[in-house]
């Protein structure tokens, strides 16, 4: 399963740990990056990590907002904060889509076995056309919004 949120990544050249990345619809923490290609591992990791976290304890994800709707400036996560100023470079910082496939950190991959009840014709087309119903179940339960 496969999902994308939108990430802030935020430059400060006076950081060791030069990007810190937030997601707007998850809240209050966030990661960090030594250069973009870090920052973007570091991004898909947490999105992983914390998506998975949500799903295995019976939460929904939040809604995947619109990339262009969110902003550095406006979705800054430390705005509410009177004793902390977020100092970026808003030359080098930027927003972007962060893309994982939640399967690889889902801890609940176990099969469970299900008796379900499908019409006659299913069945036979499935056996014939050798579908895997466990799989084809999964993928679809997946995709179903």
């Amino acid at each position: 399963m496969y999902i994308a949120y939108p990430a802030l990544f935020y430059y400060d050249s006076e950081e060791s740990i030069k990007y810190y990345v937030y997601f707007p619809d998850f809240g209050s923490s966030g990661t960090q990056g030594t250069n973009v290609a870090d920052a973007m591992k570091m991004a898909a990791d947490w999105l992983g990590i914390v998506a998975a976290d949500y799903l295995d304890n019976g939460h929904e994800l939040p809604a995947s907002s619109n990339l262009n709707d969110v902003s550095l400036a406006n979705d800054n996560p430390f705005k509410q904060e009177p004793d902390f100023t977020l100092t970026y470079d808003p030359n080098r910082s930027f927003k972007s889509m962060v893309p994982v496939d939640l399967e690889k950190y889902l801890n609940n991959n176990k099969p469970v076995k299900k008796t379900l009840t499908i019409p006659k014709w299913a069945d036979t087309m499935g056996k014939k056309k050798k579908v895997n119903f466990s799989k084809l179940l999964t993928e679809a339960i997946s995709k179903a919004n």
